[in-house]
């Protein structure tokens, strides 16, 4: 089995729900390939707990019957299967990709329902995982839904942060690894791709590029598993890519009219594919200073390299592409270190931070501004992924421009991440700085 990386205050949760004393009704639920099943796994191996995995199958029953190894059992309705659960030893029953059970029978949840009120008489813990997020949001999550106010729980997983990627890929040195986190994300599945033994530039080529990887389709895949027309949705994130965050530029770029364009966007936004931004310190949020972000690392990577070349590499042109690939990637990763930043930033302990995000007003941004309303203090930061960076050239600018954020204040802090700086500073103006390159962030995160 791979290796399992940190999500410690996942497993802490879940045990805190097994040794409760009382019945829970758990709904845990992310994006697919996150890494659900294997946490759940891993919980439970202390345990004597059932863990069953749901699919499609019209004969569904036996498929579940079947998983039950330690005795013989045939269920031949869902009544059976819930008059088992109520009377076996297990005090833990987890089952996966539940979502799949109200696809092949809308009545299941309605049954789950009636036999939750017996259910809820004992101490059993029933943990429902689900990865297709449009029909979790349906059927598990806000007012109206089947298990509002029956589910005693909830549990969002989400990807990995850099600082676990950095140990998921501990074969690779802190450049390799930034510039995998930049393609992968933190998803863990597609992190077990990547051979740390060879370079990035091989990965990329023969776990990307090549027509029979895993990842060569996976984002596509995803999108047809989790709408049935996935065409506008494509359209948004390709105008994203772009470079085309606000509301009335994607509306033009997708050709998705303005009053249909809503509908898609929350629903791209529910799946964790993208997120709204605001200013990080304004008076009020204005739909005007709205941006839109892909918040997806391998589906930024992917629409933007793979999905406008797949003509070329399906007629066998890989090392094109990937030269082209490999000439546009420092640039692409611009936006994306930014994230990693905001990651150092409270990692570091500059500040103690009440909010973190970009700033924007007219022609001016900042890549990083975070506050600590309690004391009045606000960080600015630049992030250039580049090589021997001027970092008084860039600090003046920042200075510069940290003018025009209303925001009252009693300390400044500014910084600037580099990939390396002609010249490191810790002064400027007669002000205290702070240049942090990938040797810092290394140190930082091995702490």
């Amino acid at each position: 089995m791979s290796m399992f990386i940190n999500r410690k205050d996942e497993i802490k949760k879940l045990i805190e729900i097994y040794n409760s004393k009382k019945p829970e009704l758990v709904l845990l639920y992310g994006r697919r390939r996150v890494g659900k099943s294997r946490l759940l796994i891993e919980s439970i191996k202390n345990y004597d707990a059932l863990y069953l995995l749901a699919d499609m199958s019209e004969n569904i029953l036996d498929v579940l019957s079947s998983q039950i190894k330690k005795e013989f059992v045939k269920f031949t309705n869902w009544d059976d299967f819930f008059e088992f659960i109520i009377k076996s030893k297990y005090k833990i029953i987890i089952i996966d990709e539940f979502q799949y059970l109200y696809n092949v029978d809308k009545a299941w949840l309605t049954i789950l329902q009636r036999w939750w009120e017996k259910i809820k008489e004992s101490d059993k813990k029933i943990i429902l995982c689900g990865s297709i997020l449009s029909t979790i949001y349906k059927i598990g999550i806000g007012y109206g839904s089947a298990l509002y106010g029956r589910k005693t729980r909830e549990m969002d997983i989400t990807s990995l942060k850099f600082e676990s990627v950095y140990e998921f890929l501990r074969n690779y040195n802190i450049l390799d690894s930034i510039e995998s986190y930049f393609i992968l994300g933190g998803i863990p599945r597609y992190l077990e791709e990547f051979d740390t033994s060879q370079s990035v530039d091989y990965n990329i080529k023969k776990k990307i590029i090549e027509k029979t990887s895993f990842l060569y389709n996976e984002p596509m895949n995803l999108l047809f598993e989790e709408f049935r027309d996935s065409t506008p949705y494509i359209s948004i994130i390709l105008a994203i890519t772009e470079g085309k965050t606000k509301f009335n530029e994607i509306s033009d770029y997708s050709r998705i009219s303005t009053n249909k364009l809503p509908k898609y966007l929350y629903t791209l936004e529910r799946v964790k594919i993208i997120a709204k931004e605001y200013p990080v310190v304004g008076k009020k949020i204005r739909s005007k200073s709205t941006h839109y972000t892909l918040i997806d690392n391998f589906y930024r990577f992917w629409f933007k390299f793979i999905f406008p070349n797949k003509s070329q590499i399906e007629l066998g042109l890989k090392e094109e592409v990937f030269k082209d690939i490999r000439k546009n990637l420092n640039s692409f990763f611009g936006p994306v270190f930014e994230k990693l930043c905001v990651e150092v930033v409270l990692k570091s302990n500059i500040l103690m931070i009440s909010k973190i995000g970009r700033w924007w007003h007219k022609d001016k941004e900042i890549d990083i501004v975070a506050i600590d309303d309690s004391k009045k203090e606000i960080l600015f930061c630049e992030c250039k992924w580049k090589e021997k960076v001027s970092a008084e050239s860039v600090m003046k600018d920042l200075m510069e421009k940290s003018r025009s954020v209303n925001y009252e204040r009693n300390k400044e802090i500014f910084v600037v991440f580099a990939k390396s700086f002609k010249k490191k500073i810790n002064e400027f103006e007669n002000r205290k700085v702070y240049c942090f390159d990938l040797k810092d962030i290394e140190k930082i995160m091995n702490k």
